[in-house]
């Protein structure tokens, strides 16, 4: 890693989406890797890092403070990557987005830590009507308010191979002749996973960005309806869109949600309610130097 002075980099929520894309670009680099996880070590997520001499894996739950402080102890800077899209007991999210956060942001200033970076999403408010939204805008506030100096990174939908978005209407295309257009007028600013991983990167190895909040966004802005006619097409398929509102999708949403992996909730459909764009004229990608990738081509090269 050259110039770099941070040698043990702690992760949470490593080995969701963003963290595999993270890890190996990190794995790159001449770092170690301690990364937690909530995950068992049968799993592939898991397996794939055992054999790896540079990552340490700690199993842990969010009550075992005295494990998280012994490696804090033992590490030059905190990524937080914890996040959660649907809640399995009332009281996860704050739980996992407000007071994790606010606890890492506590130990970072007590052990002081170099750095901490924590990614939110795009669009966080604390009035927002969704339990998700305000829970991340409730935890940005608490870790700086405990670690003034730790960066958050704001980043829109998230492509990708394994995506929760692409991926999943994907699979529904295969199996399905229509698909649910779930509020169609809704925009997003899609980002390339490897950018958003590529931005903590940067993050983490330069000094010169003050600024303690980056939103991450795509080039382009499309709604939801544009975003299923891309993939269909990519896909080369042709299936019905239904288009249906969000406030008539909270019905069958809260049956759903009763399922251990729910394909949608209540709160989502009250996520959906609002556009995901960069709005606030924060600083982003380009302002940490990098080029936002072209979904379309992205897309093509994994359907």
């Amino acid at each position: 890693m050259g110039k770099n002075k941070y040698k043990k980099i702690l992760i949470f929520g490593g080995t969701g989406f963003l963290g595999n894309s993270l890890i190996k670009l990190l794995l790159k680099m001449d770092v170690e890797i301690i990364l937690f996880t909530r995950k068992t070590s049968t799993e592939n997520s898991i397996l794939k890092y055992n054999s790896n001499p540079n990552i340490k894996i700690v199993h842990w739950n969010f009550v075992d403070y005295k494990l998280i402080e012994e490696n804090i102890l033992n590490s030059d800077c905190i990524i937080n990557l914890c996040g959660i899209l649907y809640e399995n007991k009332q009281g996860d999210f704050f739980k996992i987005h407000s007071d994790f956060p606010a606890l890492l942001g506590e130990l970072s200033t007590k052990i002081k830590i170099k750095k901490l970076i924590h990614v939110s999403a795009l669009g966080v408010s604390e009035f927002s009507e969704s339990v998700y939204s305000r829970s991340k805008a409730i935890g940005e506030r608490k870790l700086i308010k405990n670690f003034p100096k730790a960066k958050i990174l704001r980043p829109s939908l998230l492509f990708g191979e394994g995506d929760n978005f692409f991926g999943q209407f994907s699979q529904m295309a295969s199996l399905l002749p229509f698909l649910p257009l779930i509020s169609r007028t809704t925009k997003f600013q899609p980002v390339f996973v490897d950018d958003v991983a590529k931005a903590i990167i940067n993050l983490l190895e330069s000094t010169k960005y003050k600024e303690t909040i980056f939103e991450i966004g795509g080039e382009f802005i499309y709604n939801f309806e544009e975003l299923l006619k891309i993939l269909l097409e990519i896909k080369n398929i042709k299936r019905i869109l239904i288009p249906l509102n969000p406030n008539l999708m909270m019905i069958p949403a809260f049956f759903l949600q009763q399922l251990p992996k729910p394909p949608f909730t209540v709160d989502q459909m009250k996520l959906l309610k609002k556009d995901n764009i960069l709005d606030n004229n924060l600083p982003g990608l380009k302002e940490l130097g990098i080029k936002p990738t072209d979904m379309k081509k992205e897309l093509v090269k994994i359907y």
